[in-house]
């Protein structure tokens, strides 16, 4: 589900670099992860599950990678690694409502 109007912010291009990530990856994530919207933003976070069986052995080292886009799905703000971070981001407060209660 890449799209090619998704861009990359500097952030996320030094991000990658460190943790040693091609574009290729971020493009496997973003079209076989799974998406949550949690903290105002999409997370779109890649489980095993997620890898067809095809692929298991060539692209196992990207389970647990983590896409961070806007609200919009249109922007990178980071990429990251956590095998078990998907149960941080569900429980992560809702952007949404916690705007709405602190005003």
């Amino acid at each position: 589900m890449w799209q090619e109007t998704v861009e990359l912010s500097n952030h996320a291009v030094t991000r990658m670099a460190q943790r040693n990530l091609s574009t290729e990856d971020v493009e496997y994530v973003l079209q076989f992860g799974c998406r949550v919207r949690s903290g105002g933003v999409l997370h779109c976070f890649l489980r095993y599950n997620d890898i067809p069986k095809t692929d298991r052995k060539r692209v196992r080292r990207l389970e647990g990678t983590t896409v961070l886009l806007d609200r919009c799905g249109q922007n990178i703000i980071t990429v990251y690694r956590n095998r078990r971070g998907l149960k941080g981001i569900r429980q992560k407060v809702k952007w949404e409502i916690r705007s709405r209660t602190l005003h």
